[in-house]
């Protein structure tokens, strides 16, 4: 008898398995983005236009409040370059949060994985926080003197960490929500002691040496300092790159742990 083209059969090889990752990945993206944007372009616009509207609204903000330039010539400049940073995190590590409560039907099928829903929320946030970024700094090449970037090779690494730290949060976040439905909360809460002390607003390096200490436990931060030590020439950031990819390491692996150990408990 001949094999249904509708019968699952278990990859072998690990290029089978591969192969079938990639298959389940691309079609829950597809999924994602329709669910998420609709079926018209309008949605996908709006998801675009919405971080930069986010964006203009706080430079009209701190425009009106004429204070002097942290740091280089352009308030905008300084404030995009954090503020887009912090945005490419949240964004990624709170579409994370109810990947996995939202989708449990979907999990049921056998060739879905519970991290599989996480890993198509992630590759369509990034994507889309991507294009932001291009058309973001398209637009400041036009009114800002000089080069918006002076190290593309480096802003290229520091768009990976923050991606690969909003990666790791999200995961993290899809975990905890199952295991423990408060945390949804508690990530709410969190994320605006995160913004304040990510250095959006400031310059880090002439904070006292206290105020530097406390911040210093802040990924973001990191990252934030980073991608703006690709776009200024003369920058000296408070940065630690270990710390970021260690800190990232680490709640990746805490993630995966939690949701071996308790994979039946979390989805019977």
């Amino acid at each position: 008898m001949a094999e249904s083209p509708y019968t699952y059969r278990r990859a072998s090889t690990f290029p089978e398995q591969l192969n079938l990752t990639v298959r389940v990945w691309v079609a829950l993206v597809l999924r994602e983005s329709k669910t998420r944007f609709g079926r018209n372009k309008l949605g996908f616009l709006w998801a675009l236009i919405e971080p930069l509207a986010y964006v203009a609204i706080f430079l009209v903000v701190r425009g009106g409040l004429r204070d002097s330039v942290p740091f280089g010539q352009d308030i905008s400049l300084f404030l995009i370059s954090g503020m887009l940073t912090y945005r490419t995190f949240n964004a990624i590590a709170s579409r994370g949060l109810g990947a996995i409560v939202s989708n449990l039907a979907l999990i049921a099928y056998p060739p879905v994985k519970p991290l599989d829903v996480i890993m198509a929320r992630v590759i369509l946030e990034t994507l889309t926080m991507y294009v932001v970024w291009v058309i973001t700094l398209s637009l400041l090449s036009v009114f800002v003197e000089g080069d918006v970037v002076t190290n593309h090779a480096r802003l290229a690494a520091a768009m990976a960490g923050v991606t690969y730290l909003g990666l790791s949060v999200a995961t993290l976040n899809g975990v905890l929500a199952v295991l423990w439905p408060t945390w949804e909360r508690i990530w709410g809460l969190s994320r605006l002691p995160i913004f304040f002390t990510s250095g959006i607003f400031f310059l880090p390096g002439a904070m006292p040496p206290t105020m530097q200490t406390i911040i210093a436990w802040n990924p973001v931060m990191h990252s934030v300092e980073w991608v703006r030590s690709a776009i200024y020439l003369t920058y000296d950031p408070l940065l630690s790159i270990p710390y970021l990819l260690g800190f990232s390491t680490i709640a990746l692996c805490i993630a995966l742990v939690l949701e071996r150990s308790y994979r039946y408990l979390m989805y019977s």
